[in-house]
């Protein structure tokens, strides 16, 4: 995918990048219709938004996506063929691992500890913010001035869809630290640019029609009736006359 094809905003790096990505495109989506409406930027109409509640939406995201874990520890992913709980297992493995890990050892200090608010999300809460949306996650690193799936990212569905898939950019490979790794959103411009719908008014047409039909012809033909129709009262009289005369 080419990379003029998103509106690509920067989010900050304070180790909730991933959810502050998820939040902001959220809002994006909703803005969307209202921008289109009244017109304006929507990337600042999002920035103000985000300044507002931005951030509380964010930390919500997370409680969201670490209550899923919770619930679905035994939940085996389709495409893989494993639990949530093997999946979480192996991460608590390769940090034990390492000499200077101090995060987690067991699985339930692995949740503790996302729950924090700088913890850094990766596949795992991918895995659990997308089953939790019901959309598709896809991950993109930058390449020659293009966009490629990366091995992040999670697909529901047989077929990608642009206009409900969330789309979030990762810059890994971009010879950066693993301290550095950053999430940012990307939001398809197709959806973005909508046509503005005309507006058409059938109540003032409709008005006009019946008042000018009414006033012309229904006038003219009951003065035109009257007119030619004898009054029924003087025909009555006269046949009862003739008929008095006749009997007598």
């Amino acid at each position: 995918m080419k990379y003029e094809d998103f509106i690509h905003m920067s989010v900050a790096g304070d180790g909730s990048c991933f959810f502050h990505s998820l939040a902001t495109i959220l809002i994006m989506e909703e803005s969307s219709d209202e921008v289109n409406r009244k017109g304006g930027s929507l990337s600042h109409v999002v920035a103000t938004s985000y300044a507002r509640n931005g951030k509380t939406r964010a930390r919500k995201l997370r409680r969201d996506c670490v209550n899923w874990l919770e619930k679905n520890l035994d939940y085996a992913i389709p495409q893989l063929g494993r639990t949530i709980r093997e999946e979480i297992q192996d991460e608590v493995d390769e940090c034990i691992d390492a000499d200077d890990c101090r995060k987690y050892k067991t699985v339930r200090e692995y949740l503790t500890y996302m729950k924090k608010y700088k913890s850094y999300a990766g596949q795992i809460e991918i895995y659990a913010i997308s089953h939790y949306l019901g959309r598709s996650i896809r991950v993109f690193i930058k390449n020659k001035g293009k966009f490629k799936s990366s091995a992040l990212g999670f697909q529901i569905g047989l077929k990608p869809d642009v206009m409900n898939d969330i789309h979030i950019y990762h810059n890994i490979g971009e010879n950066v630290s693993s301290n550095e790794h950053h999430f940012e959103p990307l939001y398809p411009k197709v959806k973005a640019i909508k046509p503005r719908r005309e507006t058409v008014k059938p109540r003032n047409q409709s008005r006009k029609k019946p008042k000018n039909q009414s006033r012309k012809k229904p006038k003219n033909q009951t003065r035109r009736q009257s007119r030619k129709t004898p009054k029924p009262r003087k025909q009555s009289r006269k046949r009862i006359r003739g008929y008095s005369r006749k009997v007598h």
